[in-house]
This record gives structure tokens, C-alpha cells and sequence, in this order.
């Protein structure tokens, strides 16, 4: 009896030679971007040191030059994905299948998983947040410049595709 490789099996070597895939989903830039700055704070805490007076009118206040203010975390990102962890496998696993059964490229499982990890993140931001207490609202969500600033990058093979630095 001769071996003959299936079309599936074809497919999914295919994907084998790719190795590991990575994917970054949150807000890119250097370090020091202000986005970059933002997200930062919100998902871990930490503190900000202010840099000029300024009056909060809700605390009826002005923060004087030099305060330290101390942000407590509000998990925007790795919430998302803990909520929504079966939903991304099942995604994955669908892919998986569409790629073996020879109907799906890698490269367009990668763009769609992509884009849904994106779409997740801007979709659960502020859900279930706590709310700061000097204002009213939600600063990650009511202007969107942060939702605006979200994207995914793909990692492959040394190379990064996706959201590019700004």
C-alpha cells in the first residue's frame, strides 16, 4: 500500500513550518507616547505626578504642580481576555479546521483572529470598571481617543505586521 498525503494533511504542515504565531493586542508606540502613557496607567496603576495647577471641579480643588496622584488599576486588556477566552478558541479551532479542510489560508485566520482580539478589546473597554471618583464618567471610553488607539499586531518569523508605531 502507497502512502498518499491528504490535502489536509498537506495544509496543516503548511502550518507547522510557520512555527509560533504571537499576537499584541493594546496601544503601540514608544514608551513615552502619551496613548502608550494612558493605557499604561489604566491597566496597571501607579502614579502621576501633576505637572501644572489645575482646578477639579469636583473635588472642588486645585491640584497644585508637583501633587502626586495615585491611579488605582483598571484592567482594560487582560480582562477582555479572560472574559472572552471561549470564544477565541472556538474561533481558533474553527480556523484550524477551514485551514486543514484547505477553505482558509493562515495568513487570513491570523487576520481574523486579528481583528476579533481588537474588536473584543474596544468592545469590553470600561465594562466593569471602577469609576474614577473626582469625575463623572468613564476616561477610558468617553472621548474613544484610547478605543481609537487599539490594534493588533501579528508576529511571525521575526517579522511584525499590523498597527504600526506612532
Amino acid at each position: 500500500m502507497i502512502y498518499k498525503p491528504t490535502s489536509t494533511l498537506k495544509n496543516l504542515k503548511k502550518m507547522n513550518e510557520r512555527k509560533k504565531v504571537y499576537f499584541q493586542t493594546g496601544v503601540f508606540g514608544s514608551d513615552d507616547s502619551e496613548m502608550a502613557k494612558i493605557a499604561a496607567i489604566h491597566e496597571f496603576g501607579g502614579q502621576i505626578k501633576v505637572k501644572k495647577n489645575r482646578y477639579v471641579p469636583v473635588l472642588g480643588v486645585t491640584l497644585k504642580a508637583g501633587t502626586i496622584i495615585t491611579m488605582p488599576e483598571r484592567k482594560w486588556l487582560t480582562i477582555t481576555f479572560e472574559r472572552n477566552k471561549e470564544i477565541i478558541g472556538r474561533i481558533v479551532k474553527s480556523n484550524l479546521k477551514k485551514i486543514g479542510e484547505g477553505k482558509m489560508t493562515i495568513d487570513e485566520s491570523n487576520e481574523i483572529i486579528a481583528l476579533t482580539l481588537s474588536s473584543l478589546t474596544k468592545e469590553e473597554m470600561g465594562n466593569g470598571v471602577i469609576p474614577p471618583k473626582h469625575r463623572e464618567g468613564q476616561p477610558m471610553v468617553d472621548s474613544s481617543n484610547l478605543k481609537r488607539h487599539v490594534g493588533t499586531k501579528i508576529d511571525y518569523k521575526g517579522k511584525t505586521y499590523g498597527l504600526k508605531e506612532k
